[in-house]
């Protein structure tokens, strides 16, 4: 997928979550990002073809890498700031959104015309 494709549906599914009242705390969140497996855990907690499922089928594993690292590198210049930088300190799923929403705005226009490896 093109990354742009790839940032807008991952935000749309954390929505869907985000809508139904679903809720983790930004350590834990921050814990799967550390991990690189924020994708992988989500798909867990919410198995695809349940009520509240998510469907990442569409991600392949250079998607889901691109994702991680993405949301790895700002990690790891502003874990511990996100409530005063981002306002966020009660859903770490919300902190997803916000950190996906500065991928985007931080990505130079012609990377979203390039595919994922």
């Amino acid at each position: 997928m093109r990354k742009m494709t790839v940032l807008t549906q991952f935000i749309q599914e954390l929505s869907y979550l985000v809508d139904r009242g679903k809720s983790y705390s930004v350590a834990e969140v921050n814990s799967h990002i550390e991990n690189k497996d924020v994708l992988d855990w989500l798909e867990k907690e919410f198995p695809f073809n349940t009520e509240t499922g998510l469907d990442l089928s569409l991600f392949s594993r250079p998607d889901r890498d691109y994702v991680h690292d993405a949301l790895e590198s700002i990690w790891g210049g502003y874990a511990g700031n996100e409530r005063r930088k981002w306002g966020i300190e009660n859903n770490g799923l919300c902190l997803l959104i916000s950190w996906s929403t500065e991928i985007i705005r931080d990505t130079n226009l012609t990377d979203w015309v390039e595919e994922t490896p």
